[in-house]
């Protein structure tokens, strides 16, 4: 039996590099320009970019059992995301993210299970990330890798990509949002991420 998971939508490619206080503030002055300056060419480099697909309305999911469509829950993909919180930078010594790259890129991505014994939707496993306030967007979930039944795909496609343009710079200020999460704030779904200009209100002395 040959199962094929197919999602045709937007691909991302986006980065989220820790960067140090005199980076942040020459991202902040320069914007969108630093994608050219050669000092910043690492955001496509290193292992700190997210590589995936966008599960949104632009995006089709189609699952394929021996050639034959079937019929799949798409809220099973979203059901799990993985959390801000597991990721290593709100326990290192970080101060500061950027984000970087792009997330418009229209693309198809197909994953292929060969000689598989049955089929079983459950048997699906989504490495999902949700980035709601890291990009400032309700409900922005990436697809980045898909297992069924503890395999990985047997052979990838991903295939049909038509250009992009890259996202707006965006700092994000990790002392900030450490002491959000400290106090009890929300991980992954509210407003976003709090920036460099943010500022902590100073509590008010009692009259």
């Amino acid at each position: 039996m040959e199962i094929v998971f197919t999602a045709h939508g937007h691909s991302c490619d986006l980065a989220l590099h820790p960067v140090s206080e005199k980076t942040a503030r020459s991202i902040e002055k320069y914007g969108p320009e630093v994608y050219s300056m050669k000092a910043l060419e690492w955001w496509r480099k290193g292992k700190t970019a997210t590589w995936g697909m966008r599960i949104d309305d632009a995006c089709s999911i189609q699952v394929r059992v021996d050639g034959e469509l079937i019929d799949f829950d798409y809220g099973s993909i979203i059901a799990n995301p993985l959390r801000i919180r597991r990721r290593m930078y709100l326990d290192s010594r970080a101060k500061y993210l950027c984000v970087l790259g792009f997330d418009n890129e229209v693309c198809k991505f197909s994953w292929k299970w060969s000689d598989v014994s049955e089929y079983d939707p459950s048997k699906f496993e989504f490495m999902v990330h949700q980035w709601d306030r890291i990009m400032g967007e309700e409900g922005y979930y990436i697809l980045d890798e898909i297992r069924y039944g503890n395999e990985f795909a047997s052979s990838h496609d991903w295939c049909d990509a038509s250009g992009f343009t890259l996202v707006p710079p965006r700092i994000i200020d990790l002392e900030e949002v450490r002491r959000e999460l400290a106090e009890g704030g929300p991980e992954h779904i509210g407003p976003a991420f709090p920036s460099l200009h943010h500022t902590t209100p100073t509590p008010k002395s009692p009259e």
